[in-house]
Parts: C-alpha cells; structure tokens; sequence
C-alpha cells in the first residue's frame, strides 16, 4: 500500500450519493468536522465528516497520483484521511462574547454571521470532562496501555462501554479513539517501519441483520481496501488482519453492539468471530452498547473472562457527592455559553432544578435542552436562559415523560439539585 492521501479541506473534490460536490467551508466541531459541499448547479449541502467517514454515501476525488476511492491496485487512503480530518480536527474557535450594546451595533447581516456562529460552536462543544467520563477515559487508557506491546499470537484486550441512551458513551467513546489516533501518531510517527500509513484506529457500526462476513467487510470498508468487493468471510478477515498489522492498528471500535441478539446462531458465530479477532488482530476491542448482558454478550465463558464491563451512568441528586457533581458540570457548560447577558450562576444557581427535573441526569437530553433554549435566546433577543424562557422548548419525549414528576419531587423539597451549602445561601 502507498501512503498517498487527499486532505479534506477547501477545494477536496468528491462524489456524494453519486454527484460531483466541492468543500467550499469547513467547520472545527468536537467529534471532527463539519463540510458544505457545492455540486455543478451551486447548491449547497452540509454535512457531518463522520457521515461522510462511516457510511458509503462519499468517494473521494484526489487531484494527483496515490492512492484513490476506485483504486483496485491499492489500499485507499483518501478515505482513511476522512477520519484523520474528524481525529486531527482542532478544537473549535469560540467566538467573540459581545455585550447587549455591542450586539445593537451590529447590522442585520453582522447579525446572521454572529448568530451562526455561535450555533456552529453550541453545536459542537467539546465534551466536558466529567467525574465519571475522566474515570472511564482512565480505564480504557489503562486497558489499551496494557496491552499495546504483547505478541499478536496472544489474546488481546476487550471492554465494554454498556450504558442507557443519551448518557454519552459513543461520544466517550470516539474521544477516546481520537485520543488513541493522535497519542500513537506522535509517539511512533505517521508512518510506521515498513513506509505503510499508521491508522491505530479501526471503526465498525452495527446493525440488526450484522453477520460475520458483513462484520469482516466493515472492516475492509473502513479502510476502502479494493478486495472488499469480492470475497469470502474468510478472505476478508485475512484482508483486514493484512491492513491492521501493516497500518499498525491498536484499537477496533465496535459501535452499537445491542442490535445483535447473541443468543441467536448468528450471535454465537459473532461472538466466537470476536475471539478470533482477539487472538489474531494486535488491536484491543472496545464494544459499545445497551443492555448487554441481557443481550447475551457475557453468555459466552471465554468472552465473560475476557471482556471487562465499564458503566457511564446518569447524573444522579440523590446524594451530596452527586449534587456536587450536577452543580460542576453546570457551572462548566455555563462559560462555555455565549449569550450577551449571561451572568454568573446562570444554569448552577438560577436553572439546576430546573434543569434536573427536565433531563434528569441525561446528559444527551441536557445539552440538546441548552442547545436549543440558547438558539430560542439568540432569535427572542432574550440573550439569557431562565426559567420562562426554557419551559417553552420541547424536549424528547423520554425526558418529558418524567418532567412532571421531577417537578413535583424538587419542588417539595423531597429532592434538591443543589448542594446543601449552596442552599443555605438561597
């Protein structure tokens, strides 16, 4: 394989869904990049980097010689590089706070610029180091560490990230191998001994209907490799092992692992594909889901032995460590917020209650709550989250479920989001 690659940046020219587009804008997001793409007729499309890296909805046009999406002589990398652009993208560039006077200065258009600005950057925080994230992102670091340096012919490390929706383990997850690519890029280099591109991280999603040989060709899928045209199960396993040990990979993530039922004959034939991937592959397995034990993932003796179970679970006000943890969080998302009359205490003081009884601890309902109460403050000119102005913004139906029995819970004073310190000052 060569090491040609095409950089996704202004200019990269591609195909998507079948039609000849150009990035005209790119935008620095947490979980990589942002693209508008342009076709022939000058419409305008915007599109995550992660669609374009994780499904086969894009191929990439080089402008020069190496490797290519439609090459059959090479391993492609233009579309490695997609996931180099969402592993290497800087953290966004926070725009600039202005004040209610500034914000009148501004004319219409500076306006729109201004309002779209901080939408692009609401919409793409970098996560929040929380308790529980810094201690799940310290034993996955423990576990991959541990095992980086053992002989292929020994088995290799998995986890499991089980944990409900919206709790933020995918995008733990993807942190974690955004951290995995760059830490070994810039300790052993971008290319490894034998001149091949380092990639130290493989991707795969699952789906319902998942079987070993489409498992086998994600794997090729990820790294565009030609042969996964054409193949046996077994083929494209010996293909992909071919790519992982010359690319020097060191972490499989397997995403969406609860849509496989292993108790079924094509769960077994999975699992024992998974320990075939563990002995073989020199990379640690790090499977992400729900309810996986109830799925069947541990039914297996060998892989009960070898997969260690990790948890991400939801904030919790039922004790003072956890008031202290909800109130922490709040008061980091809150500087990261840009409204021209936001004020100290804003979500921490003013929202906790509020907030708690609206997402109860989920994170994922959490943030797409800020999120869209802070576009409902950019277009009223309210330019502040209160109380009046987030009860009006709709939430998913899960978090409203619960909404009117969080209410009644911290408004008789059963619970309390805040701190007992904190409550004492009123």
């Amino acid at each position: 394989m060569t090491a040609g690659t095409v950089r996704l940046q202004v200019g990269t020219r591609m195909l998507y869904d079948g039609e000849a587009v150009e990035v005209i804008e790119t935008v620095a997001t947490m979980a990589g990049n942002e693209v508008v793409l342009k076709d022939r007729l000058g419409r305008l499309l915007r599109v995550a980097v992660k669609e374009l890296l994780f499904s086969d909805r894009a191929q990439v046009v080089p402008d020069g010689p190496g490797a290519s999406s439609s090459d059959d002589k090479e391993l492609n990398s233009a579309v490695l590089a997609l996931f180099a652009s969402f592993a290497e993208a800087p953290d966004p560039a926070r725009p600039q706070d202005l004040t209610m006077a500034e914000l009148k200065l501004l004319d219409e258009q500076a306006v729109e610029r201004h309002n779209r600005a901080r939408r692009d950057y609401l919409a793409n925080l970098r996560p929040i180091k929380t308790t529980q994230a810094e201690a799940l992102f310290a034993d996955l670091t423990e576990i991959l560490e541990a095992g980086l340096e053992q002989p292929n012919w020994q088995a290799k490390s998995m986890a499991a990230i089980d944990a409900f929706p919206g709790l933020g383990k995918t995008t733990i997850g993807l942190a974690f191998a955004k951290h995995v690519h760059n830490t070994l890029i810039r300790q052993y280099g971008r290319f490894t001994a034998t001149g091949h591109e380092r990639w130290p991280v493989i991707r795969v999603g699952m789906m319902g209907d998942t079987g070993v040989k489409d498992f086998n060709w994600a794997m090729l899928e990820f790294f565009a490799h030609s042969g996964r045209k054409t193949g046996t199960a077994s083929t494209f396993l010996s293909r992909a092992l071919d790519c992982a040990l010359s690319c020097e990979s060191r972490l499989l993530l397997v995403d969406d692992l609860q849509f496989l039922q292993f108790r079924s004959a094509q769960g077994a034939k999975l699992s024992n594909q998974f320990k075939s991937i563990a002995n073989e592959f020199p990379v640690m397995i790090l499977f992400i889901g729900h309810e996986l034990q109830t799925k069947g993932l541990y039914d297996d003796p060998q892989l009960a032995y070898r997969i260690t179970p990790l948890e991400l679970k939801a904030f919790t006000i039922e004790d003072e460590a956890g008031r202290e943890q909800w109130r922490n969080f709040l008061l980091a998302l809150e500087q990261r917020l840009i409204l021209a009359r936001k004020h100290p205490g804003m979500l921490a003081n003013d929202l906790s209650d509020h907030l708690y009884a609206r997402c109860h601890g989920h994170i994922g309902s959490l943030m797409t709550l800020v999120r869209r109460g802070c576009q409902r403050a950019f277009h009223t000119g309210e330019e502040r989250l209160t109380v009046e102005l987030m009860s009006q913004v709709k939430l998913d139906r899960a978090a409203e479920q619960r909404r009117a029995e969080w209410e009644a819970r911290l408004a008789s004073g059963a619970n309390s989001s805040r701190p007992a310190r904190r409550r004492k000052r009123g």
